[in-house]
Formats: structure tokens, C-alpha cells, sequence
């Protein structure tokens, strides 16, 4: 028992005396993540988010591909499963729609029914791209001369049914449930914290506010710079973003408290107990974090489209928050945090007086 004792000891000694202070270049830590923030904002500012269909709406229709020669020799014919007509199918509508300033958001093999030609079933591309309006009258309009274009490019003007009506596709309204969803999580870990200020320690609150409010603004300011875009997933990238960062900050304070319980800082610093907590933890939150990058890595190598741009986004979000548990709450704590002990000692020292 006294050797594992001894060893506790001379393990903490040196984590204390380690070269390595977490804290003690904090501002050279800050400059990162404000840099990062205030590109962001002004991009916020100029260019905005890159918006997905979830929120701008989008036109689609579908193309047969006339794979089975049904009009004759005089149509271009392609097989959607050969990669080489696949690609030429997608250059030749892609153009179509630089043409209109407009661009490809999905593109996708699906099949047609065209029952005046006895295709039951054909090849055929679905497109969905967004519109550069949101005037329900031109909208109409530009998705006509759309449907006019791939007619010609394709050229199938005495077999128009080849190419389905253009439809819009309203904004989503399940932005709503994501914004209640992520609103719901934050309230709750407002009153948590607000209660565990009361109870325990103000500090908690203040560095809970200030480091949870940091990992939000940089994975934001990251997707802004990055261009990723902005669906409903996006929910999904903040709401992991949220939940590492309490995490990170239930696990940092936890292991803290239990440093300070026994007794070995009794007289350190702030930044001494805040370097060694974050030490000890350092290799494991490493693992963990290693772990979690490699899987977002391979989703968003495999993954299918809007599967990828989560994964990317959580990619953005687990560097953030590693970044910043690592080297900015440590030293948020050791600033906000307050020993008791000091506060009744100061009291009496003016009861003395």
C-alpha cells in the first residue's frame, strides 16, 4: 500500500515538474481560435453560409437516358452503369445549368416510366439543383427554360416526355425541431450549471459559459470557412459539438475536484493543479479523440453525400474540441477558479481587525 502510495506521489511530483506547462502560453493558445473567429465573422458578414436545399428550397427532374435505343439510332444512347456515360450524362446537364448560373447539387441513377414509348422502367438521371430566386413566378420560369435546355442538349424535342416537369421542392420545416432540439440541450445545462453554482462553485458557470459558447463559435466560423454545406444536419454537428464540450468539461473538473480532495495541492497554484489534471488526462483523451477523428475520417471518405458532409463537420468539431480542452479550460479554470480556503481565511483576517 505504501509503495503504491509512493508511486502516486512521485508520479504527480513529476507531472508537476514536467517542462510541458499547458497554461503557461495561453495567449499564444488564444490566437488560433480568435483568428479562426473573426475570419468567420466576416464571412458571416460578406458571403454568408453555403446554404443547402433543406433551407433555399431546390428544382428537380429527371432524364431517361434512352439506354434501350428507344428512339431510334438518330438519339445518343448511354448505359447509367458504365461510369464512362454516367459522367457524360452528368457534363452534359451540368452545362446546361452553368449556363442558367446554377450548379449540380445531387445527382443520382433512378428510373422512368414513359408509357406513349413502352419504356416501363428505364435508366434514367435524377438532378437537383437550386434556384437563384425565391420568386415562386420566376422559379417557374427558370425551371421551364431548364426542361427547354435539356430537351435540346439531349435531343429529344419530338420526344419531350424523355425529360420529366421540373418540380420545387419547398425548405424544410424540420429546421424548427433541430433549433428546439439544440435550444432544449443548452437550457438544461444552463440550469445545471446555474444550480451547480449555487451548490458547489460559481467557477464552474462562468468557465462552463465561456468554453462551451468558444467550441460553438469556432466549429461555426470552421464550417463558414470550410464552405460546408449548411442542411439539417448541421443540428447534428452543433449538438455533438455541445455534448463534447460538456463532456470535456464534466471530465476536466471531476478529475480536478478528486486532485484537490487529495490533498497533494494543497498549496499549488491554480495553474499547477490545472497543468497536472489536464496532464493526467491528456493520453486518454487523446485515444478517445484519435478514435473519433479516424471514424469521421472513413465516413467521410465511403459515406454517400449528405452523409460525408456530417462527417466533415464533425471532423471540424472533434478538433475543436480537443484543441480547446487541452489548452484553453485549463487555463479558463485556473483564472475563474477560487480556492474556499483562501475565502475563510481572508474573512477571519478582517474579524481579527
Amino acid at each position: 500500500m505504501n509503495k503504491l502510495k509512493r508511486s502516486t506521489m512521485n508520479l504527480n511530483k513529476k507531472i508537476v515538474d514536467s517542462k510541458f506547462d499547458i497554461t503557461k502560453n495561453f495567449l499564444y493558445f488564444l490566437i488560433v481560435p480568435a483568428i479562426i473567429i473573426l475570419v468567420g465573422i466576416v464571412l458571416l458578414c460578406t458571403v454568408n453560409f453555403h446554404l443547402g436545399t433543406d433551407f433555399t428550397g431546390a428544382s428537380t427532374f429527371k432524364v431517361y437516358v434512352n439506354n434501350e435505343d428507344t428512339f431510334g439510332d438518330t438519339i445518343e444512347s448511354y448505359d447509367i452503369n458504365n461510369s464512362d456515360d454516367y459522367q457524360a450524362i452528368y457534363d452534359k446537364i451540368n452545362d446546361v445549368l452553368k449556363d442558367n448560373k446554377l450548379t449540380i447539387r445531387e445527382y443520382r441513377t433512378s428510373t422512368m416510366y414513359l408509357t406513349d414509348y413502352h419504356v416501363y422502367g428505364g435508366q434514367a438521371v435524377e438532378v437537383v439543383y437550386q434556384n437563384t430566386t425565391d420568386d415562386a413566378d420566376l422559379i417557374k420560369a427558370q425551371n421551364s427554360d431548364i426542361r427547354n435546355s435539356i430537351i435540346s442538349a439531349f435531343g429529344y424535342s419530338d420526344f419531350n416526355q424523355a425529360v420529366s416537369s421540373v418540380d420545387f421542392i419547398p425548405s424544410s420545416s424540420s429546421f424548427d425541431w433541430i433549433v428546439g432540439i439544440i435550444a432544449s440541450v443548452i437550457f438544461a445545462y444552463l440550469i445545471i450549471s446555474i444550480y451547480m453554482a449555487f451548490r458547489y462553485d460559481f467557477s464552474i458557470f462562468i468557465v462552463g459559459l465561456l468554453q462551451i459558447a468558444l467550441d460553438l463559435f469556432l466549429t461555426i466560423s470552421l464550417v463558414l470557412i470550410c464552405r460546408l454545406t449548411i442542411n439539417l444536419s448541421f443540428g447534428i454537428i452543433l449538438l455533438a459539438t455541445l455534448i463534447m464540450s460538456i463532456f470535456n468539461l464534466y471530465r476536466f473538473y471531476s478529475k480536478t475536484k478528486n486532485n484537490i480532495r487529495s490533498g497533494r495541492f494543497e498549496k499549488a497554484k491554480n495553474q499547477v493543479v490545472a497543468n497536472a489534471t489536464t496532464k493526467e488526462m491528456a493520453l486518454q483523451k487523446t485515444v478517445i479523440y484519435l478514435v473519433l477523428l479516424f471514424a469521421s475520417l472513413i465516413f467521410t471518405i465511403l459515406a454517400v453525400e449528405g452523409v460525408r458532409e456530417v462527417a466533415l463537420g464533425l471532423m471540424l468539431s472533434i478538433i475543436t474540441t480537443y484543441f480547446t480542452s487541452l489548452f484553453i479550460l485549463p487555463s479558463l479554470w485556473s483564472t475563474c477558479y477560487k480556492k474556499k480556503a483562501v475565502k475563510k481565511s481572508d474573512k477571519a483576517v478582517k474579524k481579527s481587525k
